[in-house]
């Protein structure tokens, strides 16, 4: 019987890429000779060699016997063992190749499903006012409303300033005259006068006589008038004068006419004229 082979310390696949590695490294050099001078590719394989295993003999080894190729799970395996001898050191890694051409653009792929919508963006700013739009038509007038109730009675206003005058001339010779002063801060009576002036040869001054001291005179005397009542035969009458109060009532008195010296005698009381007027 022939002695039992002692086992590699490298197991088979071990082996096995060790060969791979070797025969790579002869391929990059040859590749690489036309760019690489023999001495840089010594230098470069000595500085990157890594042994990976040493030379072994054995006992067992017999080199009239050539081994098998073994076959390790299932893989063809054919690297150098421990009677072929060690593995030698890896080559220099050769030069990087070209880039090659970009290839065709495949067909567009399916059209992806629609994404959601968006949140909705913020208000953006108002923009400036448009011009005035046209007048449009008058409407038709609405119908009248209803009348409304009548309003309230006001209250009565302050009375007006009472001042009246009023004359008289019924000849040639004299002339009458009637009037109604106003009151006045100092004097808050309307007082009442009558007056007389001579025509001949020439119009003289008015002398006037107040009526306002006579019993029956009205506070509230606002208009006044004047009238003469003559005798006949060249003889003057007297003179009557009449005041209307701011109620509405009439007054009256009378003075006696001195055609001598042309003056007024006023001595009679006021009174109410028989018949008032009726609003």
């Amino acid at each position: 019987m022939s002695p039992r082979p002692r086992p590699s310390l490298l197991g088979p696949v071990a082996r096995a890429r060790f060969q791979q590695a070797g025969v790579v490294s002869s391929l990059a050099l040859v590749i690489a000779a036309g760019v690489v001078t023999p001495a840089a590719a010594a230098a470069d394989a000595v500085s990157d060699a890594r042994p990976f295993a040493t030379s072994y003999t054995d006992k067992d080894c017999k080199p009239h016997k050539p081994h098998k190729p073994r076959t390790v799970e299932g893989a063809s395996y054919a690297g150098k063992d421990k009677c072929r001898g060690a593995t030698g050191a890896t080559g220099a890694t050769g030069p990087k190749g070209a880039t090659g051409a970009t290839g065709a653009m495949g067909r567009p792929g399916p059209k992806g499903a629609t994404g959601a919508t968006g949140a909705t963006g913020a208000t953006g700013a108002m923009g400036r006012p448009g011009p005035a739009g046209a007048t449009g038509a008058t409407g038709a007038t609405g119908a009248t409303g209803a009348t409304g109730a009548t309003g309230a009675t006001g209250a009565t206003g302050t009375p007006g300033v009472c001042a009246d005058i009023d004359a008289s001339r019924d000849s040639n010779n004299f002339e009458l005259r009637a009037a109604l002063a106003p009151p006045t801060m100092t004097d808050p009576l309307a007082r009442a006068y009558a007056g007389i002036r001579d025509l001949q040869p020439d119009p003289g001054a008015f002398v006037w006589t107040d009526l306002s001291g006579l019993d029956g005179y009205p506070t509230n005397a606002c208009g006044i008038a004047v009238s003469q009542q003559a005798l006949g035969g060249g003889t003057e009458g007297d003179m009557a004068i009449e005041v209307i109060t701011t109620t509405g009532a009439v007054y009256g008195t009378t003075c006696d006419i001195d055609t001598s010296d042309v003056t007024l005698t006023c001595e009679n009381p006021w009174a109410l004229v028989n018949g008032q007027p009726t609003p």
